[in-house]
């Protein structure tokens, strides 16, 4: 065993009031400094979220911060009327049309497997000619998304909502689709 005295652990309290105790009171001031956490703590307690105005009720997320006020009414106005802006709606069509180009390209895989698994003899030329001529035109509808993509980035009016250009090797990966 050491001789070393043993050294009671404060309180917290205790601790509170030694930090107190040790800070500099500017030109013998009483009030005390005290920790953010403890002005936190306060500001907290004098909160009185029982009885906050619209308290329980839905949040009116129907303005946008971002428009102008003045603006607001035919915004709302447009929108309410089913019209957005012209770059929103070719972003749709985006999306669109490569999930209609995924799905038709995921139906002839499928169709080609059962059909190629159906026959007895692997080798029937049709059945591989259709899925190659199947690729071909998935080809062909990525090669028009990606000029539709091009074209609705330089029409966007921020680069956080820009897309990126479709590459097939990556699609035929993602759907599980062999070459």
């Amino acid at each position: 065993m050491s001789d070393s005295p043993v050294h009671p652990i404060p309180s917290k309290e205790q601790a509170q009031r030694a930090y107190e105790a040790a800070q500099d009171n500017p030109a013998g001031s009483t009030t005390r400094r005290r920790d953010w956490q403890s002005l936190i703590d306060e500001q907290i307690a004098k909160l009185d979220l029982d009885n906050l105005p619209n308290k329980g009720q839905p949040l009116d997320l129907s303005t946008n911060p971002y428009v102008d006020p003045s603006e607001e009414p035919a915004q709302r106005l447009l929108k309410n009327a089913g019209f957005t802006l012209p770059w929103i709606d070719e972003a749709r069509q985006i999306d669109a049309d490569l999930d209609a180009a995924r799905q038709k390209l995921r139906s002839s895989h499928v169709e080609y497997l059962e059909m190629r698994d159906a026959q007895i003899c692997a080798g029937h030329q049709w059945i591989e000619g259709a899925w190659e001529a199947a690729l071909r035109v998935f080809r062909q509808d990525v090669e028009r998304i990606n000029k539709q993509i091009r074209d609705y980035n330089l029409k966007a009016p921020v680069a956080s909502v820009h897309k990126f250009s479709v590459r097939v090797d990556e699609e035929l990966a993602r759907l599980g689709v062999g070459e």
